[in-house]
């Protein structure tokens, strides 16, 4: 009698038994997927929200979106040679991980501009309240997670496929399994939805340094709101005269002042938040005290850090006063001239960094001042 054939085998023990409907509802949909996944990643951008990245991935989709078809229908393919006609249950919840997770990829990447970044479609459809990290947590953590699943689906695949090719049966389909499968199809986009929800929640509380919400700032007046802002100016430069007084009573030069972006906390596309800078120059001998003047400091209640050599041979101490005004210290050299340069940063608020007014363009650098005395706005 003559043995069977492999593919015979192979057939036989491939499908002794009725697989779970969400076993073959994710075999039908698979190679669907392979394409609309990347697909969708490549020409997001057609939404409105595009910026340079997608005019380089819409270029690229030619071969982008085929190279990412071909890796999808790898495992798939491997299966369907041994007699699979339905997606082994250790495989469904991994493949929603992967076509979840690179459809994270493009719903959360933001328009890369010139100026400010495009809102993403994630951060569209919440009226653009969706924290900044959470998009970068979506997009970051969607390429990895989906990368490393399907890692994990040809391993399965491979190995499903030796067990087949040696005449083994595969496992029959367990409770668990199942519940675990259709747990993923569930459960994978309403995690999402959740996280979706807790960023526009983490945004909408997030308070600056004053404690104040993004809300209370916008509905703030534009008299109080510049009432505020010389009150925030003041006690910036006021530490930083602070600290010059413990380097020199006089002879301070290169006053400038400026707004730049700040760290408010869970910051999204749809609130701006920015501090206050300041910076006066030196013209020293030698190095200043870093050891006396950190040890004045702490006395008055501020914190230090230890002094450090960068690169290029400079030494700076970063000092932060009880006010949350950051000042550091760097003295450096420039064809044997010294310098000690002071520049300060403040606490972060919510508010447009373009509607403060600061002395910034109108100061003389030249002008000689005392660690007392700076720019009035």
């Amino acid at each position: 009698m003559t043995e069977p054939s492999l593919a015979t085998k192979t057939h036989t023990h491939a499908s002794p038994h009725v697989e779970p409907p969400i076993a073959r509802f994710t075999w039908v949909i698979w190679p669907w997927m392979n394409w609309i996944v990347p697909a969708f990643v490549c020409l997001h951008g057609l939404s409105g929200n595009g910026g340079w990245e997608s005019l380089l991935l819409i270029y690229g989709a030619v071969l982008i979106v085929p190279a990412f078809a071909l890796l999808g229908s790898l495992p798939r393919f491997l299966l369907r040679k041994r007699g699979y006609r339905s997606a082994p249950l250790t495989t469904v919840p991994l493949l929603f991980v992967i076509w979840w997770g690179w459809t994270c990829v493009g719903a959360a990447m933001p328009g890369i501009t010139d100026s400010s970044p495009l809102p993403s479609i994630a951060n569209s459809l919440t009226g653009e309240r969706l924290p900044s990290a959470i998009e970068l947590m979506l997009m970051v953590g969607g390429m990895l997670a989906g990368t490393i699943a399907w890692i994990a689906v040809v391993a399965i695949s491979i190995a499903l496929s030796n067990r087949a090719r040696a005449g083994r049966a595969p496992s029959r389909p367990s409770r668990a399994g199942v519940i675990v499968a259709w747990g993923a199809a569930v459960a994978i986009p309403a995690a999402l939805i959740v996280i979706c929800v807790v960023g526009v929640q983490l945004g909408v509380s997030a308070t600056d340094a004053d404690g104040d919400t993004q809300a209370v700032a916008a509905a703030r007046g534009g008299s109080a709101r510049d009432e505020l802002d010389q009150q925030r100016y003041t006690t910036m430069q006021e530490a930083l005269s602070e600290v010059r007084g413990l380097i020199s009573a006089t002879d301070w030069t290169g006053a400038q002042s400026g707004t730049v972006s700040g760290t408010c906390p869970w910051v999204t596309q749809a609130a701006d938040c920015y501090a206050l800078d300041a910076r006066f120059v030196f013209k020293a001998a030698e190095e200043p005290d870093f050891t006396g003047i950190a040890e004045t400091l702490q006395s008055s209640g501020w914190a230090t850090e230890s002094v450090t050599t960068d690169q290029w041979g400079a030494r700076e101490l970063d000092v932060h006063s009880p006010d949350g005004v950051s000042v550091t210290i760097r003295y450096s050299t420039v064809d044997g001239q010294g310098f000690i340069n002071t520049r300060a940063k403040s606490s972060s608020w919510w508010g447009s960094r373009y509607d403060v007014r600061v002395p910034d363009g109108a100061v003389d650098e030249k002008q000689m001042w005392a660690a007392d005395d700076f720019p009035l706005r």
